[in-house]
């Protein structure tokens, strides 16, 4: 393939994913990660996109949409959900953000579990609504529809009272150096709040989030008591990963 019609298809991507990592489209065109990374430098020059930690987003800078990623790697998310159910007890407080891997953590969360639940995603409210034994509470505030979820000051007010036994992350982009970033300022800020108040903290990312960062600052690497991911990448981030936290599952 030569490169204008590989850079033709990179640009296609993007736009119908929103994202796209070096590692998959390696695979898809059967190319080398280093020919793909200039190949995004290229466009990121020409002004056709943003280069990001393992790959590239729109020059808008804007994230896919809850909607757009809910049916994607629909087994993967279970399987990592399947992982954090058994570190939850009887009377555990959770906070729990939004995120279509956290969505299938709160399908998983068996209906004869006492819990109390804290949220601020309006997909997983939806989805534990008629939960008998659950203590459900809202953090309401400025609707992010992109994410699906409330952000601002009322929602970090609200966290200032909460003291929950776990935190569980949603998470776009995490990496061994930088931590764990997103591309929305607040949305950010909102994680931050969310992983210092719990006692523990717990991030999802499949392999497409490893590796990569984007702008905004949520949390070091140190900050982070789980991180669950596919299994045939747990090795992976143990070997080569100089920090990473205390347990990888």
């Amino acid at each position: 393939m030569l490169k204008e019609e590989r850079q033709e298809y990179i640009l296609s991507r993007i736009v119908k994913d929103s994202r796209i990592y070096v590692t998959t489209l390696s695979e898809e065109l059967g190319v080398s990660d280093d020919t793909l990374r200039r190949d995004l430098a290229e466009l990121e020059d020409k002004g056709l996109l943003t280069k990001v930690h393992g790959g590239a987003i729109p020059k808008s800078g804007i994230s896919i949409k809850f909607t757009e990623r809910l049916n994607t790697a629909v087994t993967v998310k279970q399987q990592m959900a399947a992982k954090v159910i058994p570190l939850f007890k009887e009377g555990d407080v959770i906070l729990i953000d939004g995120g279509t891997s956290n969505m299938e953590v709160a399908r998983q969360i068996p209906r004869d579990l006492k819990l109390t639940i804290y949220t601020n995603s309006f997909p997983i409210i939806n989805t534990l609504f008629d939960y008998p034994n659950l203590d459900l509470i809202f953090l309401g505030g400025k609707v992010f529809s992109s994410s699906q979820v409330t952000l601002g000051i009322t929602v970090y007010q609200d966290l200032q009272m909460v003291q929950p036994d776990w935190a569980i992350i949603g998470a776009s982009d995490i990496h061994p150096e930088k931590g764990l970033t997103g591309p929305d300022r607040e949305e950010a800020m909102i994680k931050r709040a969310m992983i210092e108040r719990g006692k523990k903290c717990i991030v999802i990312a499949d392999s497409d989030k490893l590796n990569t960062a984007r702008i905004y600052h949520i949390a070091s690497i140190a900050d982070i008591d789980y991180i669950v991911t596919e299994d045939s990448k747990i090795d992976y981030i143990k070997q080569n990963w100089t920090k990473y936290p205390n347990d990888v599952i």
